[in-house]
């Protein structure tokens, strides 16, 4: 199964947004994966064994050197968006 780390500045309000987004896409399409989020300071320990991390343009550069793809997401809430940029990493 995909795992699926969701990162935003304080790891509550964008992030919780978008992973519910994302879970939302998933479920509506059949596709099985976990979706877990976080803030910037634990992604570095939480992306261990993740597949694929998602945040916003601003966060992308700081979470490149995880060693795992980084999508970036502009409207949080386009479930249109989240299709086309996760569902085609799967």
């Amino acid at each position: 199964m995909k795992k699926i780390l969701v990162v935003c500045s304080n790891g509550l309000g964008s992030s919780l947004m978008l992973k519910s987004n994302i879970q939302k896409v998933l479920q509506e399409k059949k596709v099985e994966a976990e979706v877990e989020n976080c803030d910037l300071g634990s992604a570095g320990s939480l992306s261990k064994g993740m597949d694929l991390v998602v945040t916003s343009q601003g966060l992308a550069g700081e979470l490149e050197g995880l060693g795992i793809p980084v999508v970036t997401i502009t409207n949080f809430i386009s479930k249109q968006e989240v299709e086309e940029k996760v569902l085609s990493r799967f």
